[in-house]
């Protein structure tokens, strides 16, 4: 019987370590979508149902494993769709595949009470830590009226529920902590694959994306013989709004320039932040007229736009752009970084505040 049980818990754990691969990638919550809901609930069903073909023989018409455990990962982290799915299918594989039989119907009746007292729990307003002992409690309370049922003799009775108790709390404690050891790591997994790909202040895209999304962009261009433009700005005289209101308002404003330039692209377009008051603008299928006219807008709403340092307090700031166009202006699809950086350091150099296209017959104009 301990050999059984242990077999039990080594295919409910395993399965739950080959799924976190997949599950990492994926959101599941109560606010998850419909079919997101029916595949936990197929996935919590199918685990039962294994668990069901090596369940353990505790009275000659009862059998016992840990097929409410997947019902109640469903619950905990679904919601209420996927335990009832799961309960269902677990139930008919139970009559399915053992037989109809007194003890099978107990058995279906129960495993649908656990599904829906689940759902119940589920839905209360307390940490996942007392859903746990909520369920626990009232899953040993159902499966306690079947063995009552079936099982005629008092001391039987006492000691097969002791016996069962005793392996479904051991095994949900080491469940539920397994499974938030689970989530811990996949917060952990997503923080640092957004760390390495978004800028932690202003949410664009950083550097490192800059030069994964630009190749990637490029080859498109080139083979759909597309154009593309690029834009490099900062802002002028940034050190000397650090020097003068300090690092915490020059994250402010870095913020709030942020918040511009998404709202001037296109929702196609790429933004990144490149370091430090440097930013870079993609502009997918963009001609050199089109770009302009973009990098002109951008520079304005700067511009006119009030960045508040207090409640009552603002100030203004004003940008230098330099402009690149793929293949009307630059006919190689590498060179827009160095000639677009060019274009931005003559608007630098030529007074701020101002765009600056890049020109191949005069170098830049």
């Amino acid at each position: 019987m301990v050999s059984q049980i242990f077999i039990n818990s080594c295919i409910l754990i395993a399965f739950i370590s080959i799924s976190q691969n997949f599950i990492r990638r994926i959101d599941i919550n109560h606010k998850s979508s419909f079919l997101l809901k029916f595949i936990t609930g197929l996935w919590a069903g199918l685990l039962g149902v294994i668990l069901m073909m090596y369940s353990v023989k505790i009275a000659p018409t009862i059998i016992t494993d840990f097929r409410a455990l997947p019902i109640l990962l469903s619950a905990i982290y679904g919601g209420v769709i996927p335990p009832i799915i799961a309960s269902i299918i677990i139930g008919i594989f139970r009559i399915w595949h053992f037989g109809i039989s007194y003890a099978s119907i107990l058995a279906v009746i129960a495993i649908i009470l656990i599904g829906i007292g689940f759902c119940f729990i589920s839905a209360m307003k307390v940490t996942n830590k007392r859903k746990w002992i909520y369920s626990i409690g009232y899953l040993l309370t159902v499966n306690l009226f079947p063995m009552i049922i079936l099982i005629k003799d008092p001391s039987s009775i006492l000691e097969i529920f002791i016996a069962y108790s005793l392996s479904t709390v051991i095994m949900s404690y080491f469940v539920f902590k397994y499974t938030e050891y689970i989530n811990e790591a996949i917060k952990l997994y997503w923080k640092f694959r957004n760390e390495a790909t978004v800028d932690f202040l202003t949410g664009l895209n950083n550097v490192r994306q800059f030069d994964k999304v630009f190749n990637i962009v490029a080859q498109q261009t080139i083979r759909n013989d597309g154009y593309l433009s690029l834009i490099f700005l900062d802002i002028d005289f940034f050190k000397k709004i650090n020097d003068t209101y300090g690092h915490n308002i020059g994250d402010i404003i870095l913020k709030d320039l942020a918040d511009i330039l998404r709202n001037s692209c296109r929702i196609y377009d790429n933004v990144f932040r490149n370091g430090g008051e440097e930013f870079s603008i993609l502009l997918n299928n963009c001609q050199s007229d089109s770009a302009m006219e973009i990098a002109e807008r951008i520079r304005k709403s700067i511009e006119n736009n009030k960045f508040y340092i207090s409640d009552k307090k603002f100030i203004n700031i004003t940008i230098s752009i330099g402009v690149s166009t793929y293949p009307n202006i630059t006919q190689n699809v590498n060179e827009l970084l160095e000639h677009a950086d060019n274009a931005l350091y003559k608007a630098k150099r030529t007074g701020r505040n101002k765009v600056v296209l890049y020109n191949n017959e005069d170098n830049i104009k």
